[in-house]
């Protein structure tokens, strides 16, 4: 029983926002609690914090954590996580002083409509003033916790916002202390397990030059998700603002709007403008307030991260910066594994796709920083490209637990966990498109092949089913309508509201997905799955008789369809994985599947040995492209390959990165793996490179692969666990192969 039940929360007292919540973005200080006990000797002592919004601790003036934003984002009606901290090093024998600096994060969301509709502020399932809960034991009693007792004065922050920024006052003044109001919380409290969100790499700008007479341009050569810190002289009262993008226009000035919260401010492909709301900035730009003192100011974010490589000043001369950085800020996760070539594009490509994927992992996997919403199809389509490169274990387990906090009464999934009021295409009030739903049975699947992590799934078993049978209840005709398709595909590049690629084809697959996925689980949890199967085989029927065309493609014949056909095996994989290769051959090339179909083709033509497919579309040098994605130089991936509207740093067509394990590296996970027991060894020695090594750590060991060319022969170095099933290549002709065996 963790030791936050049942303590006191505490918030400062409610802000009056208006009727129509319009004054939110007006100055309400965030609050800083204090609080002391006494030690009358130096002790052991724990720390057991939770808090409804971010929190910053300090024991006698030492911040507790390293951890940044802390607080994880979830339904906290449902689950509320806290933080267990050994704090012996900070206490101190007699007198010390506890301090708790609350922000807003998304318990006290701004009303601003994203797209000009979504309200988090009304779409929430719990909002409020940011609260938290304390308590310190030692020697298995607690001699300190929140309660009536606390009292709290402004802090120096007036405004914060996970979006839009923070406005501060260096200005050196005390308010008075105010009593804390107490709360009582029933959702289940959660030791949280995953790991925290901390300080990365630190960059010094490439350049600082004027933009005009009253700003700087600072240009920190890469894309970042973080923190900006600054140090800078500055007059009383003299007020500066740091306004950040991710790309500048073609006269060189920043564009604010790839990275504007919900594109408020923005004109849009059809002429109107997206308007945020009651009381709302008018362009909802990631921008920074700091009201100065006199002389040297220092800031650094507390409650917000940015989107950037350019950071505008405003109210500055370069002469008055002493210092400016942009600081990376994401999910601690431990690196699992890598590949690394001696082609640079190829080095440069992956490198792109994983500091594209870091910087949009706090605490879930957001799709952007214009929403910054953990969405359900993104998830699917990264599963591989992540689990091979990361340990995301309990980051799946968390996000998992977030969708079922939000199942519907009937059985349906989110598209976005926490629900926010998205439901594109979604099967019912609540509920997300058929592909995105799939997220909660993929990734516990995913779970099970890379961690054995059956325990885990066994629990939420129940939910699983629920779905299933939900989705199942609907004739495949009828539930396949409440589908998104295959989105992103440059097939309806700038046109978001036009059909995908063999819309309907993907409606029925998705109910084979959802059904084949769970009859998989099942199997591997020894459930009875007879009726299940009975069903696949009825559905998946009735969709080759619906789609399957007398040249053997399927549908419109897209990539899309037959990526799809391919991966459910509506005809010969090989032979459809054959079609998909010549039509891409017949696009020029390129891959134009959206994320679905394009993260199944580099599996299937890996598997079918297409290699030579893949690796065209990756160096290709078209308009189309991912070298035309990484030209700017900002060495991260964008949300599409052209048009208007979207991210520079979105990391969902980065599936490719599955490709560079298991074919450059040969270290390929089975289809049928429990916890990694079982790889697929079929290395693509590529003409492109001479050398290539890879390396994934497994719950089993660490599989290594390395492969050089020396005089037209290639020299094959593989090592993998005594406990790990392998498989070789049928063809070794003119491959040395050095295998060893670790125990």
């Amino acid at each position: 029983m963790n030791k936050l039940h049942p303590i006191k929360w505490i918030s400062a007292w409610p802000a009056d926002y208006g009727a129509d919540d319009a004054g939110y973005y007006l100055d309400h200080p965030a609050p800083v609690f204090t609080h002391s006990f006494f030690l009358d000797r130096v002790r052991s002592c724990t720390c057991h914090i939770g808090a409804l919004g971010f929190w910053i601790c300090r024991i006698n003036g030492h911040a507790i954590s390293d951890s940044v934003l802390n607080g994880p984002w979830t339904n906290y009606k449902k689950i509320i996580y806290y933080d267990e901290i050994d704090i012996s090093a900070f206490v101190q024998k007699g007198l010390n002083t506890i301090e708790i600096e609350l922000g807003n994060g998304y318990y006290n969301p701004s009303p601003l409509r994203f797209f000009g509709k979504y309200n988090l502020r009304q779409n929430l399932s719990e909002i409020g003033m940011p609260q938290v809960a304390l308590a310190i034991e030692s020697d298995g009693k607690i001699i300190a916790q929140t309660d009536e007792t606390w009292t709290y004065h402004d802090g120096n922050i007036l405004f914060n916002n996970l979006y839009l920024g923070e406005r501060v006052d260096l200005r050196s003044s005390k308010t008075e202390e105010k009593p804390a109001v107490v709360h009582f919380h029933d959702a289940p409290l959660k030791k949280r397990h995953m790991p925290p969100i901390v300080c990365h790499a630190a960059i010094d700008p490439v350049s600082v030059r004027s933009m005009n007479e009253t700003d700087l341009l600072v240009d920190f050569g890469e894309m970042i998700s973080g923190f900006i810190d600054i140090a800078f002289d500055a007059k009383e009262n003299q007020h500066v603002f740091l306004r950040f993008a991710e790309y500048l226009n073609h006269d060189g000035t920043p564009n604010y709007f790839s990275n504007a919260n919900g594109s408020v401010g923005e004109t849009m492909p059809d002429g109107h403008r997206v308007d945020g709301g009651p009381g709302a900035p008018e362009t909802a730009v990631e921008m920074n307030e700091i009201i100065c003192c006199e002389g040297l100011n220092k800031f650094r974010n507390k409650f917000t991260y940015h989107s950037f490589r350019y950071c505008s000043i405003s109210g500055l001369k370069e002469d008055d910066i002493k210092s400016i950085q942009a600081i990376y800020v994401h999910t601690d996760v431990r690196k699992t594994g890598f590949v690394h070539t001696d082609n640079p594009f190829l080095t440069d490509l992956y490198e792109a796709a994983m500091r594209t994927k870091l910087n949009n992992l706090h605490s879930s996997f957001e799709d952007c920083a214009r929403e910054r919403l953990g969405y359900g199809g993104d998830m699917i389509s990264l599963a591989d490209s992540g689990l091979y490169a990361f340990d995301l274990k309990s980051v799946y387990e968390k996000i998992i637990l977030d969708f079922i906090a939000d199942q519907t009464s009937v059985g349906g999934y989110p598209e976005t966990a926490p629900y926010v009021g998205i439901q594109s295409k979604g099967t019912g009030k609540g509920e997300g498109p058929l592909l995105w739903q799939l997220a909660v049975p993929y990734l516990c699947f995913k779970l099970i092949q890379y961690y054995d992590d059956k325990t885990f799934v066994e629990e939420v078993y129940p939910s699983l089913k629920k779905f299933t049978d939900y989705i199942l209840s609907y004739p495949i005709e009828e539930i396949s309508k409440c589908c998104l398709g295959d989105h992103g595909s440059i097939l309806i590049m700038g046109h978001f509201y036009k059909p995908t690629p063999d819309k309907q084809l993907a409606g029925y697959c998705a109910v084979l997905l959802i059904l084949k996925t769970f009859i998989h689980i099942s199997r591997v949890l020894e459930k009875e799955i007879s009726d299940y199967e009975k069903l696949y085989i009825e559905k998946k029927e009735q969709t080759i008789q619906t789609f399957r065309n007398e040249n053997g493609t399927f549908g419109e014949g897209t990539q899309t369809a037959l990526a799809f056909a391919a991966v459910l095996e509506l005809d010969d994989p090989q032979i459809l994985t054959g079609k998909l290769a010549e039509k891409i051959k017949k696009d020029n090339g390129i891959f134009n599947a959206g994320i679905f179909g394009m993260k199944f083709a580099y599996d299937l033509l890996h598997r079918y040995g297409y290699d030579d497919v893949i690796e065209r579309w990756l160096m290709q040098d078209s308009e189309i492209s991912f070298r035309s994605m990484l030209a700017s130089g900002s060495k991260a991936m964008a949300e599409l390959f052209g048009g208007t509207n979207y991210s520079y740093n979105h990391a969902m067509f980065t599936s490719f990165v599955q490709w560079y394990f298991e074919a450059l590296g040969g270290i390929g996970i089975a289809p049928d793996a429990i916890g990694f027991d079982k790889i697929i060894c079929k290395p693509y020695f590529s003409s492109a490179l001479d050398y290539c090594e890879a390396r994934v750590e497994t719950i089993h060991g660490t599989i290594e692969s390395s492969w050089k060319r020396i005089n037209g022969k290639i020299e094959w170095h593989l090592t993998v666990p005594e406990t790990i099933e392998y498989v070789l290549p049928e063809e070794m002709s003119n491959i040395t192969l050095n295998l060893k065996h670790t125990t």
